[in-house]
């Protein structure tokens, strides 16, 4: 028989304790002034509005909807989720959740281009990521969908019959992906000007699926114009793949990490304990927790949150800190005064 791995014996341990750690009740999530700064909406995925409603529900206090319905601007989709919503939540007597809207850097959604960014967020976009699943990085490590390449040497994009894209060889990712550094490995232009927008409009910026040594320019670059609203999101899933070590830096010059439930998803696979030690040793006013939710493989995102809020209750992170990750820090990120 194989040894039991230690991540076991220690869930294990946890779960005989779970009656003195875990507070009594049970029922519907209950979020109260919790902010998802990272969950899916695009078609396919789960519905903007549902998961507004659930949100609403849980007494949560924003959403940010990564992306929204596909073939319609995010500005029009959110507005319209948010009616909505307002009508809804007249009718059933609770707090309509806040809505937000972001803006994505991906080739097939217009790429990096500064003009519609700034468009999208002068119509309102609370974050901007950088490239994500068209990132040369995430390209290397887990392959990506083909509308997300770049067309040349024989990718066509919309061309093949094959949707999906196994992981590319590096040289390979970079014709084929978007990375943000130059042949010296620095910025390029176009990179410094979304930071400065987003720094100059006062609106969150995630770094995405970026790898190292581009975070490591763009956390210089952040320092450089004294902005505190960036967050690398889930920093220990594959695509991104960043260690324990790597982190302290970054922390030290103001970026936030994204903790995300779909790290621990039976997708991904992070060691829960991983991520609360981490938290634990750097501090639980470095991070955020959101639900990366939105995928039909996973609960809906609502429900991600309140499990990923459960596990760092279970796996020994305070109350104290877990206000700081879903509610307080998540303001900071968005440029919201606290309540």
């Amino acid at each position: 028989m194989k040894p039991v791995p230690s991540r076991v014996v220690q869930s294990y341990h946890v779960r005989y304790q779970l009656q003195t750690i875990m507070p009594e009740g049970g029922g519907p999530p209950r979020l109260p002034q919790a902010i998802d700064v990272h969950a899916h909406a695009q078609t396919g995925t789960e519905h903007p509005l549902g998961m507004a409603q659930r949100a609403s529900q849980a007494g949560m206090g924003g959403v940010v909807f990564k992306n929204l319905l596909t073939g319609f601007a995010p500005w029009a989709s959110c507005a319209e989720v948010v009616d909505q919503l307002e009508r809804w939540a007249e009718s059933e007597r609770v707090e309509p959740v806040d809505c937000y809207f972001g803006c994505l850097t991906d080739t097939f959604q217009g790429g990096l281009d500064f003009d519609r960014v700034r468009e999208t967020v002068e119509r309102g976009a609370a974050c901007v990521w950088f490239p994500v699943i068209s990132s040369a990085h995430s390209l290397h490590r887990v392959g990506g969908i083909r509308r997300s390449l770049v067309a040349s040497d024989g990718y066509e994009v919309g061309h093949d019959e094959s949707i999906a894209v196994w992981p590319l060889a590096w040289e390979e990712a970079l014709r084929h992906g978007q990375y943000l550094l130059d042949e010296q490995g620095r910025l390029k232009p176009i990179t410094r000007e979304i930071l400065r927008l987003v720094a100059d409009k006062g609106v969150a910026c995630s770094f995405a699926h970026s790898s190292k040594p581009e975070m490591e320019a763009l956390a210089e670059e952040c320092n450089r114009l004294g902005y505190r609203q960036a967050f690398i999101d889930h920093p220990y899933g594959p695509q991104v793949g960043l260690e324990f070590e790597d982190l302290a830096p970054f922390a030290e010059a103001g970026i936030y990490f994204n903790f995300t439930f779909d790290e621990i998803s039976p997708l991904l696979g992070v060691d829960p304990k991983d991520m609360m030690d981490t938290i634990a040793a750097i501090g639980p006013e470095h991070f955020t927790l959101s639900s990366d939710g939105g995928n039909p493989l996973l609960p809906g995102a609502v429900e991600a949150l309140d499990t990923l809020v459960r596990y760092a209750r279970a796996y020994g992170i305070a109350e104290e800190g877990i206000h700081l990750m879903t509610v307080d820090n998540p303001r900071s990120i968005l440029g919201r005064a606290a309540a």
